[in-house]
């Protein structure tokens, strides 16, 4: 690799004529690389080796949910549900999503819910669970996760939309109205959340006259 310095005079491109002016400052140079690159033993380099089995299998389980092989995943995942040692809370997440995405709810949420008991403040999880409860029609239920994952992550707007849909069939057009109008300035784009907001709003309007 060529390294050139252009001194006061010189046009782009003369990187020959200051080539010797490299050497005095080679040691220099050689001290900044340590400092600004420094060695990196085998320990502290991220090792995979040290995720366990059901870690591993969640990843390839994440890969194969979003390609949409869901009945993969459950058969990749099911023969390792019951082992005591599985301390994964990604392995039963990703389970969960492809038992929903089966329509078999009630296996979701035991996933769901073993995923949430390894990882309790983990709104992701909270979010996935309070959906798999809104396909079951248990709209309180709903609401309730939704509340406690708005708790870890406030902006969150997808469980605000969530929220916004329980409120909604449960027939609380202002509570459903301030969360889809929360979505709205979380994430202006949300057509679905406009169009509920909408729709509240002449709701609301039709009960005033």
């Amino acid at each position: 690799m060529r390294i050139t310095f252009l001194t006061k005079g010189m046009k782009a491109g003369e990187g020959r004529k200051s080539f010797p002016y490299f050497f005095p400052l080679f040691p220099f140079l050689l001290f900044l690389c340590f400092c600004l690159f420094p060695i990196i033993s085998p320990a502290q380099k991220p090792d995979r080796a040290d995720l366990s089995l059901f870690d591993r299998l969640a990843e390839e389980a994440t890969l194969l949910n979003k390609r949409g092989k869901f009945d993969q995943v459950i058969s990749l995942l099911e023969p390792h549900k019951g082992n005591p040692r599985n301390d994964s809370a990604l392995f039963f997440n990703e389970l969960g999503i492809a038992y929903r995405n089966k329509s078999k709810l009630d296996e979701s949420i035991q996933a769901y819910r073993r995923a949430l008991s390894l990882d309790p403040e983990n709104p992701v999880v909270m979010k996935n669970l309070a959906d798999a409860h809104f396909l079951r029609k248990d709209y309180s239920k709903t609401v309730d996760l939704c509340q406690q994952a708005l708790k870890s992550n406030p902006r969150f707007h997808q469980v605000r939309s969530t929220l916004g849909l329980a409120y909604y069939r449960l027939g609380k057009f202002p509570e459903a109205l301030e969360e889809f109008e929360a979505v709205l300035k979380l994430n202006p784009q949300d057509e679905q959340a406009r169009k509920f907001r909408e729709a509240i709003r002449k709701k609301l309007q039709n009960q005033k006259k």
